[in-house]
Formats: C-alpha cells, structure tokens, sequence
C-alpha cells in the first residue's frame, strides 16, 4: 500500500479527516510531493513522521500492506509501518540517501546485518558526509556503537566532509568506551575544523573524551584490584 494511501487511512481511523483537521491531510500530501522533488529533505520527512505519530496514536487498525486485511497493532507499530512504506519508494532512486537512513533506522534492532547494508548504500550515495553522520547515529542510538566505528572508520573522509560525520564517529568511541579511538579522531577532526565555526563542538567533544579517559582508567584499577 503507498504511504499516501497509508496516511489517509490513519486519519480516516483517527477522525483526522473531519472538519479542519482535513488540513492536516494536505499538508502531508505537499511534504510527500517534497519528497518527490529531493528524497533528501529531511525536514519534509520529520514533519510527515510527526503527522504520522499524531494519526497513528489516535487510530485502532491499519491495514497490512502485504494482506490488505485490517490488523490490530500498537500506535508504534502503524507508525512505523506507515513510514516504512514511504522510505521504500523513495529508496529505489539512484541520489536518495536519507530514505535509506529511515529504513535502517526501522529495521536495525530485529536485522542490523540488512540496516547496516542500507547504511553503506547510503553513505556511497552521499559525498558530503551527511549520510555517514546520520548511519554513525542510528547505530550508537540503537546500542551498536562498535558497529557504528566500524562504519565510520572505514568511510570518513576529513577533508572533504561535513564536521558531523567526524563527531558521530567520536561520539561512538565514547559510547563503545574506546577513549583510544575517540582521541586518534578528535585530532585528526580538530585539523579539519572550520575556525570560528566548530569550536563550541570541539570543546564539548574534548570533555566527552577526557571523562571517557577517566572512566577507562577507573574500570582498569577496578579490574587489578579484583585480580590481586
């Protein structure tokens, strides 16, 4: 079923389709009809998640794409559903990135094999580094940080990508409790910095660090103590 077929159909269950809140309806049609135009725009794609939300925790049914028959799901679940079925027709286009972001995003806690498949097609579709900032956070927000260094070791390129992409992967150093990484990174992430523009994020990111750096060497006195 298409997302637009979707969408109305929540709003048909939440009552969304009855006096002013018809509106609401047009609104996800021109954020859809956005995304036909640049599959990228990641506002577009937040504001019909937000419509989605609405709809979904109003509505007792949807349909099953596959079955076409009504199921009882949870608002999550139709939520997800619905944004699923958006993700999927935009992704098959050769310049979209970010409805490969949502799919991963989706699927990553019940296949992170296939989420993180879609995530290095995404990143190869990107050259700023936007889609490796966001692929790095899906993992790290899922509990995949070491994944996520992977990810980002293997494809970031300091000199010609965005500042993000580098501090995701430092983030997931952090979180995977690898001080070691995080450090080697925020050097070669400070010599790429813009002046002017990136200090507060790297005064923050060095904190971060320096916490981490501590953390490590109180869980190895833990450690030594317990084998003594």
């Amino acid at each position: 079923m298409a997302f637009i077929d979707l969408l109305r159909q929540l709003m048909q269950n939440s009552g969304a389709l009855q006096g002013e809140d018809a509106a609401e309806v047009l609104r996800g049609i021109e954020l859809r009809e956005a995304l036909s135009e640049d599959p990228n725009d990641i506002a577009a794609f937040q504001g019909l998640a937000e419509l989605v939300d609405e709809a979904a925790s109003s509505s007792m049914t949807v349909e099953d794409p596959l079955t076409a028959e009504g199921a009882e799901s949870t608002p999550q679940e139709q939520a997800n559903l619905a944004m699923w079925s958006l993700a999927e027709e935009l992704s098959g286009r050769p310049n979209a990135w970010y409805p490969l972001i949502e799919l991963a995003r989706l699927s990553v806690e019940s296949d992170v094999e296939g989420a993180t498949r879609r995530l290095q097609t995404a990143i190869e579709r990107d050259e700023t580094g936007r889609a490796l900032g966001e692929s790095i956070k899906v993992l790290r927000e899922a509990g995949y940080a070491d994944s996520g260094i992977s990810l980002g070791i293997g494809y970031w390129d300091p000199k010609n990508q965005k500042f993000a992409a580098g501090e995701q992967l430092i983030l997931a150093a952090i979180d995977a409790h690898r001080p070691d990484i995080a450090t080697k990174n925020f050097q070669i992430l400070e010599q790429y910095a813009i002046k002017g523009e990136h200090e507060d994020r790297l005064a923050f990111l060095s904190q971060l660090i320096e916490q981490s750096e501590a953390e490590a060497e109180s869980r190895l006195k833990e450690r030594e103590q317990r084998e003594n």
